[in-house]
């Protein structure tokens, strides 16, 4: 879907999963979250019912932490390796 000029001039445009990703960590500022908690907070649901399932859930949470990363790299959200476990917070 293309984006007009003027959006393309104002820059970064987060998806709807960054969007969910920084207001569940904003609205919980005073802790810090494993991936799958963060999955939980936003309503990611992945479904390990059958072959074919597993292996696109699989891909969706794989997508899932590449978000998280990517929002890392952009500076939106802080992530530290902590007792063994990544952890990302606002």
């Amino acid at each position: 879907m293309p984006i007009s000029k003027k959006e393309f001039e104002a820059g970064e445009i987060l998806s709807e999963l960054e969007k969910k990703i920084i207001t569940f960590l904003e609205n919980h500022r005073d802790d810090a979250f494993k991936s799958n908690e963060i999955m939980k907070g936003v309503k990611f649901r992945a479904n390990f019912s059958s072959l074919p399932m597993t292996l696109l859930s699989s891909l969706g949470i794989f997508g899932f932490s590449l978000t998280l990363d990517d929002l890392v790299r952009k500076g939106k959200i802080r992530k530290k390796y902590i007792k063994d476990e990544f952890y990302y917070m606002a």
